[in-house]
C-alpha cells in the first residue's frame, strides 16, 4: 500500500485532549458499562485525493473525541491472517494499511486509542470486511456462478468472462467478482479466515464444536487444507486457485485469533470485532442437491469455531476486552436456504452454541452484534424482499430485526452512508436502497430506544446527494435516540479536507454508456432520427441521461428508466 507519513503523536495533542475529559466523563460511563453505544466505523487503509488519508481522519477526530456524536469507533480492517508477536509493537503484519515504515502505525494508533477513550469514546479493532472475506475463485464458482445465470450477480460473467464461468481466471480477477475493475486490487486485496490448523486454541475449539454438534446430521468437517498464501485444488472442479491471504502465520504455526486479542491488549483497545463474510463457503460447502433448498451447517461451525477461540484467548489473555460482531441481516432468519448469503448463521449458532452468543450480548465482555441491514436490493426479479409487500429500506430493516428479536438474540441496528455497495451502481441502480433521511428517521424511531445501541459504516463515507443521511446526521440521530437529552449529541464529525460538494436528489444514476470501438466488419448502419427520451418518474434517472444514453449505437435504454418517442426510423434496442 501507499506510503504515509511517520511522525509520532505529538505530545501536544494528547495535552489538549485532556481538556475534553472532563465534559465526557458521564457520557464515557454510559458508554462503557454496556448500556449503549453509538457506533463509526473509521477505514484508516481509506485514499482520498490521491494518497492515504487515516493519519488525518484520525487526528481530526482525536482532537474533538470530547463532542463528537459518537461513543464507540472500530477501526477496520485487521487482516485475519494477521501476525503479531506480544509485545513487538509493531503493525507490520496486522493488515490495517495504516503505514507502511517503522512499526507501521503502531505507536501512533495507540496514542489515537487512549486519546479516545480517555474523552469517553471507545475503540474496537475489527477484523475481516468484505475484502478479507472474499476468495475470488471460489465466489465466482460456487456463489456469483454456482446457481444458473438468472442471480443478481451473473452479469459478471457474461461481461467479463464472455458468459462462461471458464472466463473467469486470474488475469481478470475472476470476472472482477469481488471488486470492480476501477479499485485496481489483486490477489494481495483479499483473503479468507484461515482454519490454523495444530494450534492449541484452534484445536479446542475444534473440541467444543464437535461437541455442540454431536446429535446433528451433518457433523462438521474441517478445510484446513485451504491455506492462505498457497495454491488450493478443488476436489470438485479439479481446478487450482491461489488462497488469498498470507501464509506467514502457518509458515511460524501461529494462530492469527490469538495473535489479534494480543495485539489488542497491547494497543490497549476496549474490543475487538470480529466481521465475517465468507459467503463464498457457505456456497462452496453447501449440503443438499440442486435446484435446493440447501443447507448451510459447515459455515455455521467455522464461524461459531472462530468465535470461540477469539472468546477463550480473551478469557485467558485479555479478560477485561469486549467481543462483538459483525452479522449479515438474514442471520437470523430461519426458513430454507437457497444460497447466496449467509441466511440463519447467527441463529443456527444460538441454539447450537448459546454461550457464544451470549458472550457476545451479556456481561461484562458483550461488545455486541452488529447486524449489517444496508446493501439491500428491491429488485423482485431475484426475489431479493422478503416478501413483495417489504420492499422499502425501512421495511426490509425492521423485517430483519424482527428476525433477530423473534430468535431472542439481542442485536444492534445498522446503517450505510451514501450510496451502496450493492446493487451495482451501473447493472442495477434502479433497484439500489440507499438511506435516505426519511428512511434513517423511520429506522431509527423503529429500532432505537434510549439506553440501546446502533452503528454505521463509515464515518468517512461520501454522502453522494443532499436527501441521502450524512455521516454526521445518521451519528446525531442514533446517539439522539439512545441517549436522549446529551449533550454529546449535538456534536459534529470533523472533515480534515474541505467537503466535498453533495449532489441533487434523486442521486445520480450511472452516466453516459461509452460508446465501444467498431468491430471489424462492415459498418454498421447509420442512426436514423434521434427519438427525445424522458427519464420515468421514481426511477433515479435524468431526461438528460436517457437521452444521451437512449440515442448511442449500441443503445444503454433500459425500459424501467427511460421511455422514448418513435420519431426515429432505425432501431436501437
Amino acid at each position: 500500500r501507499p506510503a504515509v507519513r511517520t511522525c509520532e503523536m505529538k505530545l501536544a495533542v494528547l495535552l489538549g485532549l485532556a481538556a475534553v475529559v472532563a465534559a465526557a466523563s458521564s457520557f464515557a460511563t454510559r458508554s462503557r458499562d454496556g448500556t449503549g453505544f453509538v457506533g463509526g466505523y473509521v477505514l484508516v487503509s481509506r485514499s482520498s485525493r490521491g494518497r492515504p488519508v487515516g493519519y488525518d481522519e484520525l487526528d481530526a477526530l482525536t482532537k474533538a473525541a470530547g463532542t463528537i456524536p459518537v461513543t464507540r469507533i472500530y477501526i477496520s480492517f485487521a487482516s485475519p491472517t494477521l501476525v503479531y508477536v506480544p509485545g513487538s509493537n509493531t503493525l507490520a503484519n496486522a493488515g490495517l494499511g495504516l503505514d507502511n515504515t517503522g512499526d507501521f502505525g503502531f505507536a501512533k494508533l495507540k496514542g489515537y486509542i487512549a486519546a479516545f477513550q480517555s474523552a469517553g469514546v471507545e475503540v474496537f479493532i475489527s477484523m475481516g470486511g468484505w475484502n478479507y472475506n472474499c476468495y475470488p475463485a471460489m465466489y465466482a464458482e460456487y456463489s456469483v456462478g454456482g446457481y444458473g445465470d438468472h442471480t443478481p450477480n451473473y452479469w459478471k460473467i457474461q461481461k467479463y468472462g464472455g458468459g462462461s464461468i471458464s472466463g473467469c481466471t486470474a488475469d481478470n480477477q475472476w470476472c472482477y467478482v469481488c471488486e470492480p475493475p476501477s479499485e485496481n486490487t489483486t490477489i494481495d486485496s483479499f483473503s479468507i479466515f484461515p482454519e490454523p490448523a495444530k494450534t492449541a486454541s484452534w484445536e479446542a475449539a475444534k473440541d467444543y464444536i464437535a461437541k455442540g454438534a454431536s446429535g446433528a446430521t451433518n457433523q462438521p468437517v474441517w478445510n484446513e487444507d485451504i491455506v492462505p498464501g498457497s495454491t488450493w485444488t478443488d476436489p470438485l472442479t479439479g481446478q487450482s486457485s491461489p488462497v488469498p491471504g498470507s501464509g506467514l502465520f502457518a509458515k511460524q504455526g501461529r494462530n492469527p485469533y490469538d495473535d489479534f486479542v494480543s495485539l489488542a491488549k497491547d494497543l490497549q483497545v476496549a474490543g475487538i470485532d470480529l466481521d465475517y463474510e465468507e459467503f463464498w463457503h457457505a456456497d462452496r460447502f453447501k449440503i443438499g442437491s440442486a435446484p435446493g433448498p440447501w443447507e448451510l451447517p459447515q459455515t455455521v461451525y467455522k464461524y461459531s469455531a472462530i468465535v470461540r477461540n477469539l472468546m477463550t484467548s480473551i478469557q485467558t489473555n485479555y479478560p477485561t476486552c469486549k467481543l462483538s460482531t459483525a452479522a449479515a441481516a438474514v442471520g437470523a432468519w430461519s426458513g430454507s436456504w437457497w444460497g447466496g448469503n449467509l441466511k440463519g448463521v447467527w441463529l443456527q449458532s444460538k441454539q447450537l452454541y448459546p454461550d457464544l452468543i451470549d458472550f457476545l450480548t451479556t456481561g461484562a465482555n458483550a461488545g455486541g452484534i452488529n447486524v449489517m441491514t444496508y446493501d439491500l436490493s428491491k429488485n423482485e426479479n431475484f426475489h431479493e424482499c422478503p416478501d413483495p409487500t417489504d420492499c422499502p429500506l425501512e421495511a426490509q430493516v425492521n423485517f430483519y430485526m424482527s428476525t433477530y428479536a423473534t430468535a431472542n438474540i439481542p442485536a444492534n441496528v445498522g446503517f450505510e452512508i451514501g450510496r451502496p455497495a450493492y446493487p451495482d451502481v451501473d447493472e442495477d441502480f434502479n433497484d439500489q436502497l440507499p438511506l435516505t433521511t426519511d428512511a434513517l428517521t423511520a429506522i431509527a424511531a423503529k429500532n432505537i430506544q434510549a439506553g440501546k445501541s446502533a452503528f454505521f459504516w463509515e464515518m468517512y463515507k461520501d454522502q453522494n446527494a443532499t436527501c441521502l443521511a450524512s455521516a454526521q446526521l445518521v451519528a446525531q440521530t442514533i446517539c439522539a435516540a439512545a441517549f436522549p437529552g446529551s449533550a454529546r449529541c449535538n456534536g459534529t464529525i470533523p472533515d480534515p479536507f474541505p467537503a466535498d460538494p453533495v449532489g441533487p436528489c434523486p442521486p445520480p444514476g450511472p452516466g453516459p454508456s461509452p460508446a465501444p470501438p467498431a468491430p471489424p466488419g462492415p459498418a454498421p448502419p447509420p442512426p436514423g432520427p434521434a427519438r427525445t427520451c424522458h427519464a420515468i418518474p421514481g426511477s433515479g434517472a435524468t431526461d438528460e441521461w436517457c437521452d444521451e444514453n437512449c440515442n448511442h449505437v449500441p443503445s444503454n435504454c433500459p425500459a424501467n428508466m427511460c421511455k422514448c418517442d418513435s420519431a426515429s426510423t432505425h432501431t436501437f434496442l
